[in-house]
């Protein structure tokens, strides 16, 4: 596995009908290499920290495996700082573990669709998302360093079951077996906010 492509976002203004936002959603700003912190890639911008950034979303990984099947499939849609080749949504796991040039980096959770992508695209590339699990996922990093474009990306370590497409498919499709439950919210990798999420969709 390599790394494809590396890219960061910076903070643009856009409008919904009459009602402007900003947002830093379009990581158009493609580098050969970056210096790569706890927070994420250095120059990289999330505007609504609510729910963007922090030491559990640090980067957003997507793959060329989706690029590859549809030509239509633009790399700016999935909004990724970073795309690799060979893997999906439904060969990572939560917990792995991978080391990726200086880095050593832990997967924690699928990315939610957001309503910016129909604002910024079009429904289109929304419904192919949510349809092909093309979702991408988020790390945190356990060590930091420089990567660089074409970088290999090593697993070091495997401790779930749960895939990345499982989990978003879990959110929309809550379980039932009280089992099953207590393993997902008892995993330690997974991001507390998936987990609070995970939390809500069971409860509706």
């Amino acid at each position: 596995m390599k790394l494809k492509s590396i890219a960061i976002g910076e903070p643009k203004s856009y409008f919904r009908g009459e009602k402007e936002f900003e947002s830093a959603y379009k990581k158009d700003i493609f580098l050969k290499k970056v210096r790569v912190t706890k927070l994420g890639l250095e120059g990289d911008f999330q505007v609504d920290k609510r729910f963007h950034g922090g030491e559990d979303k640090a980067i957003h990984f997507g793959s060329t495996l989706h690029l590859d099947k549809n030509p239509d499939f633009d790399k700016l849609f999935v909004g990724c700082n970073i795309f690799v080749d060979e893997i999906d949504e439904d060969s990572i796991y939560v917990g792995d573990v991978y080391k990726v040039g200086e880095c050593l980096i832990e997967v924690t959770q699928p990315r939610q669709p957001c309503w910016k992508i129909g604002a910024l695209f079009g429904k289109e590339p929304n419904r192919y998302i949510v349809k092909n699990s093309a979702t991408g996922w988020y790390v945190r990093v356990l060590n930091e360093g420089v990567i660089n474009e074409e970088d290999k990306m090593v697993l070091e370590k495997r401790v779930s079951t749960f895939s990345i497409k499982e989990l978003s498919f879990y959110l929309k499709n809550p379980p039932k077996e009280k089992e099953l439950i207590s393993i997902i919210l008892n995993t330690k990798a997974l991001a507390e906010t998936y987990k609070n999420d995970f939390k809500r969709a069971i409860m509706l």
